[in-house]
């Protein structure tokens, strides 16, 4: 039978076991920062969103194309000024008053696209930005008849 020679085992080294890598405190506290920045952003964008989804502008123009459906429109439009329709000569005019001047001219060339559009007892002959801007005084009426 070979003898079988057992060998010592080499002796132990010095070095003490190596522990798991220890992060930076610097480096955990920018990668934690930047974590919660990024999820404050996704929340404000998704919040944005929401509200851009109820601009008063479209409301305004939203309400006065129901109310010219035949729609029931409400006494004050989301803007806050009047909301009538009239009826005469078998069309409907639908008048929003008390429009403040930038959505009265975001309203208008959204209005004056689908219909006739008086803006302050005027009917301007060519619409423009630039001619709804100079006739939308702020409290301007608009009066809008769909074709």
């Amino acid at each position: 039978m070979a003898s079988r020679t057992l060998t010592p085992k080499p002796a132990a080294s010095k070095r003490p076991l190596s522990h798991p890598h220890r992060v930076n405190p610097t480096v955990l506290g920018l990668g934690l920062t930047a974590i919660a920045l990024g999820g404050g952003l996704a929340l404000w964008l998704l919040m944005d969103a929401e509200n851009n989804a109820g601009d008063p502008t479209d409301l305004l123009v939203a309400q006065m194309q129901a109310a010219a459906k035949g729609g029931n429109p409400p006494p004050f439009h989301a803007l806050g000024g009047a909301l009538r329709t009239i009826y005469g000569q078998g069309r409907i005019n639908v008048v929003a008053e008390d429009v403040p001047s930038g959505p009265c001219v975001k309203a208008g060339w959204r209005l004056a696209k689908t219909g006739t559009l008086i803006v302050n007892g005027v009917l301007p002959t060519r619409i423009s930005a630039a001619r709804l801007t100079e006739l939308c005084e702020n409290g301007a009426t608009l009066t809008w008849a769909p074709d």
